[in-house]
């Protein structure tokens, strides 16, 4: 539970530094660019991010060598997933499809990075 309470935090205080990036973002980047969706993507990138993360551990923690097929496999429904998300907001919405995949992919690029970087952080201790 400690890991769980060590990791929200960490979660947080990435989430505020990504909120400041996409304020910047919305600041100064073309309209073309922009997404009117930018911190409800936010706000789900944060939620997936802690449940996959408290599912990947609990899993580890259960059973260590499982835990790389429960990886694998979070992750390719993920990326799947997320694709078709991606495609279905651009063929619903045509014109706002830029500025949402753009900021869509940024913040998987973000979360996963951090993702990746915490679990390694966790199986080291």
């Amino acid at each position: 539970m400690a890991h769980l309470k060590s990791f929200s935090i960490k979660l947080l205080f990435f989430s505020l530094f990504t909120l400041a990036m996409l304020c910047f973002w919305r600041q100064f980047a073309s309209d073309r660019f922009q997404s009117d969706l930018m911190f409800p993507l936010l706000v789900f990138f944060i939620v997936s991010t802690f449940l996959i993360h408290f599912i990947l551990v609990r899993v580890a923690d259960k059973d260590p060598k499982r835990f790389v097929g429960y990886y694998m496999g979070i992750t390719a429904m993920k990326l799947f997933g997320y694709l078709i998300i991606i495609t279905l907001y651009a063929l619903l919405n045509r014109q706002a499809a830029l500025g949402f995949t753009l900021i869509f992919m940024l913040l998987y690029l973000l979360y996963s990075g951090f993702e990746v970087v915490m679990l390694l952080k966790h199986f080291k201790s």
